[in-house]
């Protein structure tokens, strides 16, 4: 019997169905690359946020390292002549307007260091208002008056010939220091006294100052003089006396044309065509909101007696005027002034600008104990 043997052969089968996701799992997915996403963006705001801020943090404290710089060695240089002598004539008068009168710039008979509380107008200067470098109500400010400390501005001189109302110079007048001192308030001392005075020109060829041609001067003798000019006594200058540029400074918060606040510095410049002395406003700082001024005196009357606190400049103690010699029981000998900058940008809480206060303190050289 034939046994037929049967092949087994593979069943046939059919690939299995392909399925995608489900729209769950691409709901899911959605959420999850979202919170990514969104994870990712709020690093990025965060981390640009916190460069603004500290972008703006680092431009306060740069303009309140120039601001603390520059008034702190004004403060410290007023009233200051190099020759460790003392200021006894001042004959600077202008006398345009009428009856000669004593410049703000030259007002040393009120005394070197001049302060104006929050509510003081300073019309003469730089008054109140609302326009650009008009000074801002309830801020202070403090006129400084002093010669320059740039050395390029000191010259020695070989001799002082008071007929021909010149100085000569011991070196040679560059066309640099002839322009300088073209019409130009200066002050000229030796170990003995020192004289503030306008020179009227500088010559290269005579290498001399002329101050005869001075039409500030309201004297020639530069010994003393008084505050109406009418007392006065000559005196010859030593050799080797020294002669350098008067450089006041007025600083105060002013608006500036962006609509917000800067601190400016008012000092004085030679108009070259007519030679006549014009006021020098200059934007310093921006973004100071406030300076509040405060002085510490001592009483000359009582063995140069400190006193125990601080003072604004509405304090009774200056009824009398900042003058040390009509006024010595307070005597101006150190400066405390407070600034408050804020930022450019409003980056901090609440949208609002960042505000940060700094305090410059100087002491006045030539006075101190």
């Amino acid at each position: 019997m034939n046994t037929v043997r049967s092949i087994d052969r593979p069943t046939a089968t059919m690939p299995p169905a392909q399925r995608g996701f489900t729209i769950v799992e691409l709901m899911v997915a959605l959420v999850l690359g979202l919170v990514l996403v969104g994870g990712v963006i709020n690093v990025f705001v965060t981390s640009g946020q916190t460069t603004r801020v500290n972008q703006n943090l680092s431009r306060i404290h740069e303009n309140a390292r120039f601001a603390v710089e520059m008034m702190a060695r004004e403060i410290r240089e007023a009233g200051q002549v190099p020759c460790g002598s003392t200021l006894s004539a001042n004959v600077i008068r202008d006398a345009s307007g009428g009856a000669p009168v004593v410049p703000w710039w030259a007002s040393t008979f009120s005394g070197m260091v001049q302060g104006f509380d929050n509510t003081t107008n300073s019309t003469a200067i730089k008054g109140f208002g609302a326009g650009t470098a008009d000074r801002v109500t309830n801020t202070d400010a403090i006129l400084i008056l002093r010669p320059s400390s740039d050395e390029a501005d000191l010259r020695r001189m070989a001799s002082h010939d008071p007929a021909s109302t010149s100085f000569k110079d011991a070196t040679t007048i560059t066309t640099a220091v002839r322009d300088r001192y073209y019409s130009r308030p200066s002050l000229i001392c030796d170990g003995r006294s020192a004289a503030l005075l306008q020179i009227g020109a500088a010559s290269i060829g005579l290498g001399e100052y002329d101050y005869g041609t001075g039409t500030l001067n309201c004297s020639m003798n530069l010994g003393s003089a008084n505050d109406t000019c009418s007392s006065t006594t000559p005196r010859t200058f030593d050799a080797g006396a020294q002669l350098t540029v008067w450089d006041p400074a007025f600083w105060y918060v002013g608006f500036n044309a962006r609509g917000t606040r800067s601190l400016y510095r008012v000092g004085i410049k030679v108009n070259k065509t007519t030679g006549t002395i014009e006021m020098d406003v200059q934007e310093m700082i921006p973004d100071v909101e406030n300076l509040q001024i405060d002085y510490l005196t001592r009483n000359r009357d009582t063995g140069n007696v400190l006193a125990t606190d601080w003072k604004a400049a509405s304090d009774p103690a200056f009824a009398s005027g900042w003058n040390s010699e009509t006024n010595p029981t307070a005597e101006v000998v150190a400066v405390r002034a407070t600034l408050t900058l804020r930022s450019t940008e409003a980056v901090g809480e609440g949208g609002n600008p960042l505000q940060r206060t700094f305090v410059v303190l100087g002491a006045i050289r030539n006075r101190e104990l």
